[in-house]
């Protein structure tokens, strides 16, 4: 079983964002399965353990320093 099957194991199926075309129908639906992912990711819909983890998250928990985090991620977070 590969590790990426093993986080799914358990959950319900996610609908992929359809892809999006010029009609007004299509990209209805793609800005609502959009909406619905950032909510789920965000923690304002679905379960507390679909909620991504931030940098700040690892933070609190002391899991990284500020020296962990990665330059590469646009501009450094903290200055």
């Amino acid at each position: 079983m590969t590790l990426a099957h093993q986080a799914k194991k358990g959950r319900d199926p996610q609908q992929t964002i359809p892809q999006p075309f010029e009609d007004l129908g299509s990209l209805y639906r793609a800005v609502l399965a959009l909406k619905e992912r950032v909510e789920v990711l965000s923690g304002q819909r679905g379960q507390a353990y679909d909620v991504a983890v931030t940098w700040q998250d690892l933070l609190d928990l002391q899991l990284v320093r500020k020296e962990d985090i990665p330059y590469d991620l646009g501009s450094h977070p903290f200055r």
